[in-house]
């Protein structure tokens, strides 16, 4: 998917973000289809780093804030709280690995059906079978046991995660197998599963 480079509606200069101009300090008009990369400015990729995520974020966060223009005529200050908004969705889905996955994922397979159910095998019994021990658990109160599940779990989340990059790296070199887009979707599914176990087990402050 190709990361066009657009230009400012006042100056001309390349923007960095589609919505605000560093060179001129002007907002930006914005499609409404605008995607999440384009908002903060990175190439359609998986990897992205944190500290130049967040860093980007804050510099536009700064320069949209709406007090900022509330002098402003009624339509600049309306074009400064939808930017707001969506800059803030952009960067919470961006900043969690996950939702950056399924975000980038829903991209990739626009034209393409995926099957949004599917799990590994023996998955599923084996989140039953979890699920009714949770139960248990969670009845009998056994700190150490669910503390002990809940490491197991984060663990196994985290192993699930670790196969993000590489997937959408192979996706990069491979486009035209289908196959890579539909085991990224397996891969969410089976960790949409392990948070909803997560969420159920207590965790002492």
């Amino acid at each position: 998917m190709a990361f066009d480079e657009p230009a400012c509606h006042t100056c001309e200069t390349t923007l960095v973000s589609r919505l605000f101009c560093f060179s001129c300090n002007a907002l930006q008009p914005f499609p409404r289809e605008i995607d999440f990369f384009e908002v903060l400015g990175f190439p359609v990729s998986f990897e992205l780093k944190s500290a130049e995520l967040e860093e980007r974020y804050q510099q536009l966060s700064l320069e949209l804030h709406p007090d900022f223009y509330g002098s402003a005529p009624e339509a600049e200050q309306l074009l400064s709280e939808t930017a707001s908004a969506i800059l803030n969705t952009a960067y919470k889905t961006l900043h969690e690995p996950t939702l950056r996955a399924g975000y980038l994922l829903h991209l990739l397979a626009e034209k393409q059906q995926l099957d949004e159910r599917s799990l590994p095998e023996g998955f599923l019994a084996e989140m039953f079978f979890l699920q009714e021990e949770l139960d248990e658990l969670l009845d009998s109160v056994n700190s150490v046991e669910l503390s002990a599940m809940h490491d197991d779990l984060q663990n196994r989340k985290k192993d699930i995660e670790a196969d993000y990059a590489p997937l959408f790296k192979k996706h990069e070199e491979h486009p035209e197998d289908s196959g890579i887009l539909q085991q990224l979707q397996t891969h969410l599914n089976a960790e949409r599963y392990l948070r909803r176990l997560l969420e159920r087990i207590p965790v002492a402050d």
